[in-house]
């Protein structure tokens, strides 16, 4: 594994692929500078070949003529002795052995080599020569020279190559280790900033040695390496900001309803768990409605922000403070004996009955009713425990406001049992005995007042009275119950069935509560429907009040996002009612906004109405969404909103809701 690992590294592999083809050229050079030694060697020999054999020619001319045998045997001798070579063999005239040294008489003649460098492998290199006078052959010189000296000159000259070679590789190696090491130093140190940035640590900085290829990389690594460092520090704060967003009210910075639902389950478990003790106190503002009426919701935005940070300063560490929606706050306490949770309700009163707010040149005194619901005590499960607590609320309020109540079963009136406890019941026997029906009133487009859709109103008929009851009495109560998510499903069907009864009539509008839109199975549910009895989508439009959309933010961009990509528009409802709020309409992308109705009761008669309600109009025109102005109920106010160029309108002046609609065919 080892060794795998090492030509994995560029270092390596550059250092062997050098050595390599400088082993190949040295091999070449090697190769060569033996060759020429051999080459040298045998011209040498040659050389000295042709030397001895002009002299023995002229040595032995004279005994070959005189035939005298022993004289020719002595100068054989002789020039074996001192010239190395191997025999010496003197043929006459005839060919006969004349004489001889170191030859055996009884030996064969060998066959004659072409070349010294070829001695027929017995490492004797045999050759002739003529023995002539003036010009006349007296016999044949035969003589073998031993060619050890060149294999063994070869042979050193090969060993002293090699030696030279790998003492250049060596030396190679040494230094293109510290080159590459010099070279590619940059290199690791990259790896390993690399590896901290896939590990996600992106604050990493290398030092830039030089201007040449590898310092650019460096450089630009550096560049590349801040910047996703800075948009690790972006994302990390824009994730902090979605988060905030999703869990916290937009307008007063507590944590919202989505939060407090999930916190008091929590809460729950660990109350069950543990055997332990704690309280949900809940409480709105005497007559908040008066100061919106009379001050405009800027003023009372102010109210929230300042009542929220008065209470959030008697909240413990413990405790959990939270806003419901509109004035309604509830605190989350535990670990708790009664006595601290009465102490802790005091407070709360007694703070906001000292709260004073100026507003117009008026001095306003604010008031709270509270009601305070103990778990386990009470109730063990979020939908019945918020209830009580909401019922002992009312029960404060019956005692003159300014007040707090610990729930008390015996203490409900007939007005907080309508108001909580009996309509969770009465809405389960509506749903299931089909008490529940829907009125429809048509919006109008401006100027030409042609009618282009219709918008859906629910209703629910009282079982035992017989009349039609209007939502605020009972929506408020499904909502906190859950029991809202399968009324606006039984809406969702039934003006989607009245579409497809009614092919050529015009799209209808439906309202949709924030718990329904929390509800990721709902844009899939409508998907279902619409595909279910052949709709087109684009003939259901889905509103949802402003408000409930600021309070869930994060929901309600999934919501609309997915209900868009289906098909279906979107109308935000109740626009301006929480005027501070406008900033996030940036981030939910509807079609349609419903200015809400304070705004144009009395429009022609109220300057800072049409102030607001020119601004919203502007807006709209500019972020390229249709308006709608609702509550239109007399003809100046109609007038008005035509001058304004507002897009479509609703109102009583035009229409009035009927569950038999001429619209719908």
């Amino acid at each position: 594994m080892r060794t795998v690992s090492l030509f994995h590294s560029l270092r390596v592999r550059l250092v062997a692929m050098t050595l390599l083809v400088q082993s190949l050229l040295l091999g070449f050079l090697v190769y060569s500078h033996i060759q020429d030694v051999e080459l040298h060697l045998r011209e040498q020999a040659n050389l000295r070949l042709r030397e001895v054999s002009a002299l023995l020619n002229v040595a032995l001319a004279g005994p070959l003529v005189q035939s005298d045998y022993a004289v020719a045997k002595d100068i054989l001798d002789d020039t074996r002795r001192n010239s190395g070579l191997d025999y010496l063999l003197l043929l006459d005239g005839r060919g006969q052995r004349f004489a001889e040294s170191g030859f055996s008489w009884g030996r064969r003649l060998p066959q004659l080599d072409s070349d010294i460098g070829q001695d027929g492998g017995d490492g004797i290199y045999d050759t002739a020569m003529p023995v002539t006078l003036a010009g006349q052959r007296l016999g044949i010189l035969r003589f073998g020279v031993s060619t050890r000296f060149l294999h063994d000159a070869k042979d050193e000259a090969m060993v002293q190559s090699l030696a030279i070679a790998g003492l250049l590789i060596l030396l190679s190696l040494l230094l293109l280790t510290a080159v590459m090491v010099w070279l590619t130093r940059q290199l690791h140190g990259l790896t390993g900033a690399a590896e901290a940035v896939a590990q996600g640590r992106f604050d990493v900085s290398l030092p830039v040695a030089g201007q040449d290829e590898v310092g650019r990389l460096v450089f630009a690594f550096n560049c590349m390496a801040k910047a996703l460092n800075e948009r690790e520090a972006e994302l990390r704060e824009s994730q902090n900001h979605l988060l905030f967003l999703a869990e916290r009210d937009s307008l007063t910075g507590l944590y919202n309803r989505h939060y407090f639902r999930r916190e008091l389950q929590r809460r729950l478990d660990i109350a069950a768990r543990d055997r332990r003790e704690g309280a949900l106190l809940l409480f709105d503002l005497d007559e908040f409605k008066l100061i919106n009426d009379s001050f405009g919701h800027q003023v009372g935005d102010l109210v929230l922000v300042k009542v929220a940070s008065e209470i959030g300063q008697l909240v413990r560490r413990n405790e959990t403070f939270c806003r419901l929606g509109g004035d309604e706050f509830v605190l989350i306490t535990h670990s708790t004996t009664e006595a601290e949770v009465t102490a802790l309700a005091s407070r709360i009163v007694t703070a906001l009955g000292n709260m004073r707010f100026e507003a117009g040149g008026q001095l306003l005194r604010l008031s709270c009713s509270l009601g305070v619901a103990l778990f386990p005590t009470h109730a063990s499960d979020p939908e019945t425990l918020l209830a009580y607590a909401d019922a002992a609320m009312y029960q404060a309020k019956q005692m003159g406001k300014n007040n707090w109540r610990m729930y008390r079963p015996e203490r409900g009136s007939i007005e907080a049992n309508l108001a909580v406890l009996t309509w969770r019941e009465r809405i389960s026997v509506a749903l299931e005995a089909g008490l529940f029906s829907l009125l429809f009133q048509g919006i109008y487009a401006m100027p030409e007042r042609r009618l282009v859709h219709l918008e859906a109103l629910l209703r629910m008929r009282d079982e035992r009275a017989g009349q039609l009851v209007l939502p605020n009495f009972f929506i408020p109560v499904a909502e906190r119950s859950g029991q809202i998510v399968e009324i606006d499903r039984w809406v969702i069907r039934e003006c989607i069935r009245q579409l497809q009864r009614n092919p050529a009539m015009p799209p209808i509008a439906i309202n949709v509560s924030g718990r329904t839109f929390d509800d990721p199975d709902t844009p899939r549910y409508i998907a279902e429907q619409l595909k279910a009895h052949d709709v087109e989508p684009r003939r259901l439009m889905v509103e949802l009040t402003e408000t409930a959309a600021l309070s869930d933010l994060i929901d309600a961009e999934r919501f609309i996002r997915e209900l868009r990509e289906l098909g279906c528009r979107i109308c935000l409802d109740d626009f301006g009612a929480g005027f501070a709020s406008f900033a996030y309409l940036k981030h939910i992308v509807v079609d349609t906004i419903k200015i809400d109705g304070m705004f144009i009761r009395d429009l022609a008669h109220d300057e800072q109405s049409q102030v607001f309600v020119r601004a919203m109009l502007e807006m709209a025109r500019g972020l390229g969404v249709s308006s709608v102005a609702e509550c239109v109920e007399d003809e100046a106010t109609l007038q008005v909103l035509q001058e304004f160029g507002v897009d479509m309108v609703q109102g009583y002046h035009l229409d009035r809701p009927q569950a038999d609609h001429t619209a719908l065919g």
